[in-house]
This record gives structure tokens, sequence and C-alpha cells, in this order.
């Protein structure tokens, strides 16, 4: 430095070289962090440039395999971009190698001719190369490399013969999802073509079309993670993310809903443990009669281990294609809309009644949508998690009936598909149309479209195992019938059932995922309190709560549609009374477990507000489904107690709103007759009988048996309303049901007696086999018609017999004594008298017919209404089935089933009944003569209260009118509507039979002091 600076001329500014040296210290800026390469750091450099280029341009020896370049000038951080264009433009390079190792893979690779496999070799050894001192440089080259692949695949008639696309699908196909350089290229080579705004080479597009395919093969066990993987790389890149959410036709011909398994999010949804086509074996539980349960449960335990891992990382792509770019959410909600759509049909009673082929040709399977709603689930948890935090108010009741995003009027953030053609909750209000909202959140479209996947999905299959677990049932009490007459068919049945119950135990393992099954429960109750909240919107108010807000009495008006829940479709309610009553069949402990408290009761809350209101939920048969789910929340009878016990008692018996259970129950009970709609009356029965359960465990609690009493108390003071009281109806269809459930029961033990006795006498094996097997056929039907209605005749006989003890004065009303006194009459006669022959078969149990049960129920309800005259006097009065010899009958059948104490009280009963006989013999005996305009032209008797019927102008009895009302609101004589309000006394006539009565009594009395004396 002091000779340069001696000979400087700007030296002799200073005093002498030694300052002007200190100045230039000084006043020199800092050398940047990178220093200036020396000579040395020059060598090193192109040193690693041969090594990751493997090229050079000097003419030495070399250790390994280079292509030489001899006329390219000095190779360095400068030229090396350009030697490297002329390096790929080579035709021949194999004919340029120098160094080493000529002949093996070292020189295959120097002369790779191939340019976007030798251009990804690069920068897999630059990636190696990545904590060299010399990034910088490495960084560079692999720019530089990014920058070549580009042009290659821009430009592809560069590189004559050769097709860089499919090279680059090579790479994709051999490292994407297993090396970490080929990912960082990737990335790399997308930024830039982003950057450029260039097309997304068809490579990528191509893989992903052969891994779904590759997935389509795939089973549950074992699983190929590493196609998951490049699908997880796929949802983390922008450019890349869309690709995932094509729509079939991008992937297949196959335009029905059934082509959404050619989808690349599709191919993982599939995997299952249920079969993906028909005519498919399932896959685990083979022969499960040679196994252990044990052997089951380990079996499920690992099916569960494998979909939970599988959908966890299902969930994790979701995840990812909803937060990596607004296209790409975008195109992810409108595949989940236009998949739940396409599928719709999924949901039809025809599609979980029939077989599997027409499925198979026309939806995805039953494993596609489980596991979409499973993931749905994950998706809805940071809203649906903690209930107490209201984020589940977010959620826009007015959702469904948006029109879609990017149609005509399309709503922003609506991926509503066809959910504004669903059945709501209550049918819209033309005098108040509902107003949707301008914009949706995601919080409301994942609400929506997870209920919707819910709904095609579990719902369908909790449907399925409930109808093959009643299958398998028959099946197996067939296959004892027909072992034991050791027929040869008795093969083929057992090859049936091993079948079917490898599929029950599949759809079981399928549902019951412990965490999928923990989330579920979670969401249906957080979308039960939502239901609340909205339901708890005082009428003519339009705002949204924002708070939540506690259920009490009184409840708020409904005696008009709720305004919001015009919008919100039934399917909600559809899955989760599908779930509780899943749960309850199949795994009860769920609602054990130690999130039960969490979630019971918000499914309470649902009950009450919803069961009993028909301007809440239209639907009775819906509502009918809310108290099956109230006896599923009841505490277990058979249990000794226990903290869950408690919990629910509590539950039911502390419940803010417990005091409307009662009604609910009952106007639910008499909904189902009112419905207007054709019910089948297995149907309807099958409704009633939870309710009966629920009724009594509710009498037992002194709470509830008062609402039971005040209700009672209420119809009798309303009992000519216009609308019949609840009440009266309730008790009127009781009756009714035990009078039909009861007959029907015995007509069929009657006839099942008939079907043993000619089997025993050989009757049957002499017939033909196909008439033999029909006999058979009609056995087995008449059977389970028998058990059915036995089971229902005494739940229902047990229920009259409960609420006759305390509400008495009720059933011995005007209105209903002889239609009550009428039917214990004749079902008692039938079960003590010479008919009860025709009803003894074998094994009755098995048809749970309980004759003794149902004639001490019976002689129990005499014992509650004898005290009342009035009914002494209806039971007498029963020509129909009333004789003397009946009490004393019924008295020998106690005594025989050791009921002593009820054949005492029987006793006294036939003691009223005869005396008050008497003075209806008295009374009848009047009656004979009286003039016909004072019989009752429906019933023949005479009027003790005529009424004038309005349309009709004719007069009858009170007593009848109001009976045929119940059931009729017609004139019986001219069919025009009519209500106990609008009939008028005729006072005149009833003065008449009150003037003609007295005049007959004292006749009669004259008559007999005539003949003392």
């Amino acid at each position: 430095m002091s000779e340069n600076l001696q000979n400087n001329p700007f030296a002799a500014l200073f005093s002498s070289v030694k300052e002007a040296e200190v100045f230039m210290k000084t006043t020199q800026p800092d050398k940047p962090e990178h220093q200036e390469i020396t000579r040395d750091n020059n060598e090193a450099v192109t040193l690693l440039l041969e090594k990751l280029l493997l090229l050079t341009t000097r003419e030495i020896p070399h250790k390994s395999v280079r292509v030489l370049l001899k006329d390219g000038g000095p190779l360095n951080e400068e030229t090396f971009p350009l030697l490297l264009f002329d390096r790929l433009l080579l035709e021949s390079p194999e004919t340029c190698l120098i160094g080493s190792s000529h002949g093996d893979a070292a020189s295959a690779e120097a002369s790779r001719t191939q340019v976007i496999v030798y251009l990804n070799e690069i920068y897999r050894r630059c990636f190696a190369e990545r904590d060299s001192p010399f990034s910088c440089v490495i960084e560079k080259v692999k720019h530089c490399v990014i920058e070549n692949i580009t042009t290659a695949l821009e430009q592809s008639e560069l590189y004559a013969g050769q097709v860089p696309n499919q090279q680059l699908l090579e790479i994709l196909h051999k490292g994407l999802g297993k090396e970490a350089a080929e990912e960082d290229l990737v990335r790399k080579l997308l930024d830039v073509l982003a950057n450029q705004h260039l097309t997304v080479p068809d490579a990528f597009m191509q893989l992903i079309k052969d891994l779904t395919k590759e997935m389509s093969q795939c089973s549950l066990m074992p699983y190929n993670y590493q196609v998951v993987d490049v699908f997880d790389f796929y949802a983390s890149v922008p450019l890349l993310a869309p690709l995932l959410t094509k729509l079939p036709q991008e992937f297949s011909q196959d335009r029905t809903g059934r082509g959404y398994h050619h989808t690349p999010l599709g191919s993982l949804l599939a995997i299952s443990c249920l079969p993906k086509n028909f005519g498919q074996s399932n896959e685990f539980f083979e022969k499960p009669s040679s196994k252990l349960n044990q052997a089951h449960k380990d079996t499920e335990n690992s099916i569960w281990q494998a979909q939970s891992k599988i959908n966890g990382r299902i969930y994790k792509i979701f995840y990812a294609l909803l937060k990596v770019s607004p296209e790409s959410k975008h195109k992810l909600l409108t595949w989940i809309e236009k998949c739940l759509e396409d599928n719709s049909g999924r949901a039809g009673l025809w599609h979980v009644q029939t077989g599997r082929m027409l499925q198979d040709i026309t939806f995805v399977s039953d494993g596609f949508m489980v596991n979409l709603g499973a993931v749905m689930l994950q998706l809805a948890q940071p809203f649906t998690q903690d209930i107490k935090s209201a984020k589940i108010l977010k959620v826009d009741p007015t959702y469904c009936i948006a029109p879609r995003v990017g149609n005509d009027n399309g709503v922003p953030g609506a991926y509503t598909g066809d959910l504004g053609k669903q059945t709501s909750l209550v049918p819209s209000s033309d005098d108040s149309p509902v107003v949707h909202s301008n914009q949706f959140s995601f919080i409301s479209s994942c609400f929506f479209l997870t209920h919707r996947a819910l709904h095609l999905g579990i719902q369908v299959v909790q449907q399925k195992l409930y109808r093959l677990s009643q299958d398998l049932s028959r099946l197996q009490h067939q296959y004892q019938e027909v072992s034991a007459q050791g027929s040869p068919a008795a093969e083929r049945m057992h090859s049936h059932m091993e079948t079917w119950t490898a599929e029950l135990l599949s759809y079981k393992a399928a549902i019951f995922e412990p965490n999928m099954a923990e989330a579920l429960l979670q969401f249906l109750a957080v979308s039960a309190e939502w239901l609340v909240q909205i339901a708890l919107i005082p009428p003519g108010q339009k705002s949204l709560p924002t708070s939540l807000q506690g259920v009490t009495l009184p409840l708020p008006d409904d005696d008009k549609a709720h305004y919001y829940l015009q919008c919100i479709p039934e399917f909600l309610v559809e899955t989760l009374t599908e779930t509780i009553s899943a749960v309850r069949r199949f795994n009860a402990s769920l609602l054990d477990a130690s999130g039960a408290t969490q979630v019971l009761p918000h499914f309470m809350s649902f009950i009450i507000v919803f069961m009993g209101s028909p301007n809440r939920m239209n639907n009775p048969h819906l509502r009918a489904h809310l108290a099956e789910c109230l006896e599923t929340l009841l505490p277990d009878r058979g249990s000794t107690g226990g903290l869950f016990t408690g919990y629910r008692e509590q539950m039911l018996f502390n419940h803010p709103a417990s005091g409307h259970i009662v009604e609910a129950l009952i106007h639910v009970f008499v909904s189902i007759e009112m419905t207007g709609q054709s019910v089948a009356f297995e149907e309807k029965f099958n409704y009633r009988r939870p309710m009966y359960e629920v009724m009594k465990y509710l009498w037992e609690s002194p709470r509830h048996k008062k609402s039971f009493k005040l209700l009672a108390d209420q119809a009798l003071a309303n009992m000519e309303s216009a609308k019949a009281p609840l009440f009266l109806r309730f008790i009127n269809l009781l009756i009714n049901d035990a009078i039909f459930l009861l007959d029907e029961g015995l007509s069929y033990m009657s006839q099942l007696r008939e079907s043993q006795i000619e089997r025993d006498n050989g009757t049957w094996a002499s017939l033909p086999a196909q008439q033999r097997a029909e006999r058979e056929q009609n056995f087995q039907q008449t059977s389970s018609l028998a058990r059915f209605h036995n089971m229902l005749g005494s739940s229902t006989i047990q229920t009259l017999c409960m609420l006759t003890k305390e509400i008495s004065q009720f059933f011995t009303h005007g209105t209903l004594v002889d239609r009550i006194a009428a039917m214990l009459n004749y079902f008692l006669s039938t079960l003590v008298g010479h008919k009860q022959r025709n009803l003894k078969v074998r094994d009755m149990e098995k048809y749970e017919f309980r004759p003794a049960e149902i004639v001490s129920d019976i002689c129990t309800i005499y014992t509650h209404l004898y005290s009342d005259e009035v009914f002494c006097s209806a039971v007498s009065a029963d020509g129909r089935s009333y004789t003397p010899q009946l009490f004393s009958q019924a008295h020998d059948v106690l005594v025989r089933i050791k009921r002593g104490v009820l054949a005492e009280e029987i006793e006294v009963v036939a003691l009223k009944v005869e005396e008050a006989g008497q003075v209806r013999a008295e009374e009848d005996d009047l009656a004979a003569s009286a003039p016909e305009e004072f019989l009752d032209p429906i019933m023949s008797h005479l009027m003790t209260d005529p009424v004038i019927l309005p349309s009709s102008k004719l007069t009858c009895d009170r007593q009848t009118i109001a009976r045929h009302l119940l059931s009729d609101q017609s004139d019986p004589f001219n069919r025009q509507p009519l209500t106990m309000e609008e009939v008028i006394p005729n006072t005149e006539l009833k003065q008449k039979i009150s003037a003609w009565l007295e005049e007959q009594r004292s006749k009669r009395r004259e008559k007999l002091k005539a003949s003392e004396t």
C-alpha cells in the first residue's frame, strides 16, 4: 500500500506517506459481510461449480467425470449460467467427458441428456451442499436451475427430441413426498411461474391423476401414506392447491355423484373399512361366528386407529386448502357443496331400504360419506368445542335460503347447493317472508355443510345398521327354527348370517370410531343449543342473539310459525335423533362417557322446547322421535345408582323448563294421530312405545305427576271447548290404542294356536313343499305381529292402570265412561271366560303374551274406578261383554295366579256393579216405553241432556256427540264441520224427558206400594 501511495499524486496533500495510510484506513468503507473472493476463493468456487454442474472448462486431470466445454472460458460466478445453458444444448455430452471413472454410473450422470433430469440432479447436489460456506453461490446455481427448467417447460422446442413435461412428471413421481430436495425445487419453480404469470405445467395435473388412480386401489390396511404426503404438499402450495379440488369431469366420464370417487380428495375419503363397490366382500370380520368377541374387539380397535389416522391426515389437507389462498378456499367449499348436492339421493328412503347395486352406480360409498362427515366435524371444532364461548351464535339461520355463490344474484359465502330445496322445520309463511343476509362467514358454511355431510353419511349408515340388525335378528330366529327341523336350508342361512354379521360389525366400526363419535355428539349438542337459542327469539324480533339465553318457563309464544325456523332444514334434527337412537341401540356407554355432562343438558333443552310445538317443528314424526330421544336420556332403571344415573335424574327433574315435559310429551302423542297423513299403524305405535316408558318414569316424580293432574283438571273444566282439551284427546287415543292392540294381539295368539295344532298333528308335513314353506313363512310373520301387539298392548294397559289410580274422575266422565267400561269388560271376558282356551300356545313368553299380567292390570283399573256409581252403571250396562259371572271368573283366575288381595278387591267391585246394574235395569225398564223423540238417534238410549246440532238440526244426547267429536270433528248426519261449542241445548226436550221420567217413576212407586199392601 505504501508504494502505491507514493506514486499517488494526492499523497502530496499529506505531510507524510504514513499519515496518508492512516487516512486511508479510517476513511475506507467497511468490507461487506461476504468479502471479496480471493484467488484461493476463486479456485474453490470453480471446484464447487464443477462439482455441482458436472462440467469444466479446464483441460486438466479431474478425479471425477466432467463434461468439458473447451471454448467456454473460465467457470466462475459470472460465467456459469451461460456455460450451463451451453451444456444443456449439447446433443452428445458423452463425447466430451474427461476425468476418471469412464463408463460407470458417474459417467452416465455427467453425460445426462434429459434436460429436466439433469437440472434436477444439479438441484439435488445444491441441496446437499446447502451448509457450504459458499451458500451464496449455491443459491445462485439453484436460481439458475429454476430459470432453465422454466425455459425448458415453456420452450421445449429448444431441446429437440425431448419432452421436458414428461421428464418433470417422472421426477415428481420419484421425489415428491419422499425427497426434500424435489419439494424445495418444486416450490421455487412454482414461485417463479406465479411471479411470471405462467401456467402450471401439465405434469402436475398428470401426477395428481396418476396418484388418484393409485389411491383408488388402496385399502384401509395397508395404506400408502406417501401419496398423502404428495397431496399434503399440493395443498400447501397456492398454485397447486386448486388441482386437488377439481370436479369429477376432470378425471372421468362419470357425471353422477359416484364420480367423486375418481377425484383426488374423493380417492382419500373412499378409504374405509366399508366396501367401496357392490359385490365386494367385507375386508374385516371374516367368519365372525368362529371367533371370540375379544378378537372382534381387537379388529375394531385396529380399524379405529387406522381410520382416525387417515381422517386426521385428510383434515390437514382440507385445512391447508382453506388457508393457502382465497381461490383454494373457494374451490374446496365448492367441491364439498357440489359433492353433497350430487349425492343428495343418498338420503332417500329407497336408498336405505334397497340393495347397494344402484347406490354404487349412482352415489359415493358409505365409507366415503362417513369420512367426509368426520373431516367436516374436525373443521367445525373451533366453533363447537366450547359451547360457552357462544361462537355458535355466529351461524346465520338464513344461510340455506340464499342463492349459491357464483350464480345470478349469488350471495358471497353461500355454498348452499340444494339446501334451499330441503324441507324446513316449519313451512314458510307468505305473511312474513324471511330475507337472507348479504354475505356469509365460513362458520355458517362449515356448519350447514357439516350437517349435510352427516345426514348423507353417518345418518344413512345408522339407518342401514338398524335395518340390518333387525334383518339379522329375524334370520337368526328362522335359522334356529330350520336347524331344529334338520332342514338343508340351514347351511345356506348360516352363510347369510356370517355375511350379515360381518357387515354389521363393519358398520359399527365405521360410525363409532371414538374420536369421531365424541366429536359428533359435541357437534350435535352445540347444534341443539343453537336451535334452542333461535327458537327463544321472541315473536316479532328479527335481530339474532349474541349471547346464550337460559331456557325457562313460560317458553316464548309459539302461536305462529317461527320466523327463522322457516329457513332451517329439518334434516339437522333428523341427524340428531337418529344419532341418539343409534347410540342407545348399539353403544349406550357412549352417553355415559366423561363428556356426557357437557352434551346431555343441551339435548334436554332442545327436546323440551321443540317436542310439543308444531310451530317450532312442524313434522310430527320428527317430534315423536324426540320422545324416543327423551327415553334414551332417562336413567337406567336396572342401574343401582352411580354418578351418571344421579346426574340424569337431576337433569330430568331439575332442568329449569322440566315442568313443560309432560305437556310436550302428551302433545306429540296426540299429534301422531292428528297428522292428516297416512301413518302405518306399526310406525305409529313404535313412536308411542318410548312415550309410555317416559310417562311411567315421570309419573314417579311428584312434580311431574302434578303436571299430569293439572292437565286433567284443565280438561275437565273445558270438556265442551271448540277444540277438545289436550288431555281428553290423549286419553281417548290411549283407549283406542288399548282396544286395537289387545284385540289384534289376542287374534294373532288364536291364529298361532291353530297353526301349532296343525303342525303338531302332521297336517303341514303332508303338504307340498311350496305350501309348507308358505305356511312356515306365514307362521313367522304372525309370530312377529303377535309379539309386537302384545308388547305394546301391555304397555298401553299399564299406562291406563297408572293414570286411573289418581285421575279416576276423568275416566268416569260421561264422555269416556262407557268406552272404558266396555273395553275392560271385553278383554276381561276374553281372558278369563271360556274363550281363554283359544289363546293357549306353547312358549307364550316368546310372543310377549302374559295374560296373568293383563288380567291383573285390568282388574286393578276396575278397583281404581268402581267408587264412582256412573262407572259401575256403565260396566253393568255393557250388553256385549258383561255377565254376572264375569267377576267371579276373574276372581278365580286372580286366586290361581296368587293375587289374593286383588281377588278380594274385585269381589267388592262385583257387588257395586251388581247394585248399579239393578238400578240401571229399573231405568232401562222405564226407557223401554219412552217415546221415539226421547231416544238418542245414534245409540238408541234415553237422552239425559239433548242438544241440537246446528247444521243438520237433529237432536242427540250431549254425551254421544261429545264422544263422536273426539275422533271426527263433523256432524254425523251431514258431515259438516262441528264443535261442542256450537251445539245448542234442547232445553224444552230435556224438560219433557225429565217430566216423563218423573211421571214414570211416580207410577212405579204407586204400583210397588199397591203390591206391598
